[in-house]
């Protein structure tokens, strides 16, 4: 990972090259607050995604060593990524089904535009939804399409259908889709972290702070997604106790540490900042809920490192 240390220097981290900036959670390619959502069979997902380039190092910067084939922490999964791979309803509205992370989100309301979808919409939706739950991402994708055809302003079937573009890496495509759900209702979160998620994606840090920004606006108390990609908006913008401090409201909201993955990040933050302290804390409390086994002896790795 390159790191941006107090002193302003890039450096190389312990945990690889990330996407999620000159630091983030990631690996190769990396998060984003955060949670990457490819079709993989039987869970969703069956191809990584490409790696979009490392950012340039100053030629002052030490090159980073190149992460290891060998190496199986999978820091992509750590950020966009859902070992389940399952599609699930959003909390508070059983009308929809979206794609991690945003199914982990309780939206502030539901839009009118929903609720009053042409009904061989909402049958083509659902349709879609039921090809999730068997993880058959063409069928889904198609009776989204019907969907949004029969009912061009349906917010819900446009952010499920951004999320399979953005599996898919068909990016453009992806953030037209996103943002077209704005148009039935312009204050509906899963669109906003929707194209969160794809900025975050394509590096794109400042984009990802002003999106995850508008999604806390609308959803200050339950959005501990959105705080995660603010923080790692913040990390890759070299704004650490920006980072720092959005990373610990998102463990603050998530209780029951749905996502881990903010301890990590949190590790990351501390790293950056050169406290070994806290940076190890932070990975004994994720080794506490982790449960890939590739994950685990990455991370325990890392821990042995700094415990030496």
């Amino acid at each position: 990972m390159q790191i941006q240390t107090r002193s302003g220097e890039t450096a190389s981290g312990r945990f690889g090259t990330t996407a999620f900036g000159p630091p983030l959670l990631g690996l190769p390619l990396v998060l984003g607050l955060l949670w990457a959502l490819l079709l993989s069979a039987p869970p969703l997902l069956a191809q990584k995604p490409a790696r979009p380039p490392s950012p340039p190092v100053p030629a002052s910067a030490p090159v980073p060593t190149p992460k290891g084939s060998s190496d199986p922490f999978d820091q992509n999964d750590l950020l966009y990524g859902d070992k389940s791979g399952s599609a699930s309803q959003l909390n508070g509205d059983a009308s929809v089904c979206f794609l991690p992370p945003l199914d982990a989100v309780r939206g502030p309301s539901i839009p009118v535009a929903n609720l009053q979808a042409a009904t061989k919409a909402k049958k083509e939706y659902a349709a879609a939804c039921e090809a999730l739950k068997g993880n058959k991402m063409d069928a889904a994708e198609a009776h989204l399409r019907k969907a949004v055809e029969r009912e061009p302003n349906y917010p819900a079937a446009w952010v499920t259908l951004g999320q399979i573009l953005a599996a898919r890496q068909q990016t453009e495509s992806a953030r037209d889709a996103c943002a077209r759900a704005l148009t039935g209702d312009p204050a509906y979160l899963p669109p906003y972290l929707c194209l969160t998620d794809i900025a975050a994606r394509t590096q794109e840090w400042e984009e990802t702070l002003k999106l995850s920004t508008r999604a806390l606006q609308l959803e200050p108390a339950n959005d501990f997604i959105a705080y995660g990609y603010n923080a790692a908006a913040n990390m890759n913008l070299h704004r650490l106790p920006d980072a720092e401090k959005s990373a610990l409201k998102a463990l603050e909201i998530d209780k029951s540490n749905r996502d881990p993955r903010m301890h990590f990040l949190l590790a990351q933050i501390y790293e950056a900042e050169g406290d070994r302290a806290k940076e190890a804390a932070q990975l004994r409390e994720y080794l506490k809920f982790a449960t890939d086994p590739a994950d685990i002896t990455f991370v325990k790795q890392v821990l042995s490192e700094l415990e030496k």
